[in-house]
C-alpha cells in the first residue's frame, strides 16, 4: 500500500469514527447514518482524485436518501432530485476520455 493511500484511508477512517461517535451522542441513527455515508464518499473523492466523480455520485444519492426520509418519502421531491441528478450527470460526468484504454500486448505477434 502506497503512503498516500493509507493517508487517505486513515482520514476516512476518522470522519467514520467522528461520525459514529456523533451519531451515538445524538441518537440520530436513521437517516444520519446515511448523511454520514454521503459525507464520507464526498471526502473520498475530494482525496481520490482519479475517482472524484463516482464518490460525488455516491454523495448526492446518499443525501437524497436522507433528505428524502426527512420529508416523508414525498414523490415531488423524489421526481425534482432525480430530474437534477439527470442533469447534472450528463452536463458534468466524465467522458469516454477519461477512462484508461486497456493494454494488449502484441509483442507476440
Amino acid at each position: 500500500m502506497r503512503k498516500d493511500s493509507s493517508r487517505v484511508l486513515t482520514l476516512i477512517g476518522g470522519a467514520w469514527l467522528i461520525g459514529i461517535g456523533i451519531l451515538f451522542a445524538t441518537g440520530f441513527w436513521w437517516p444520519g447514518i446515511v448523511f454520514l455515508i454521503a459525507i464520507t464518499a464526498v471526502l473520498a473523492g475530494w482525496l481520490h482524485q482519479s475517482r472524484r466523480w463516482y464518490a460525488i455520485q455516491i454523495g448526492y444519492w446518499s443525501a437524497f436518501v436522507g433528505v428524502c426520509a426527512l420529508v416523508g418519502f414525498n414523490l415531488v421531491f423524489l421526481l425534482v432530485a432525480l430530474g437534477t441528478g439527470a442533469i447534472i450527470g450528463a452536463l458534468v460526468s466524465p467522458g469516454q476520455s477519461s477512462k484508461p484504454k486497456p493494454f494488449v500486448d502484441s509483442s507476440l505477434e
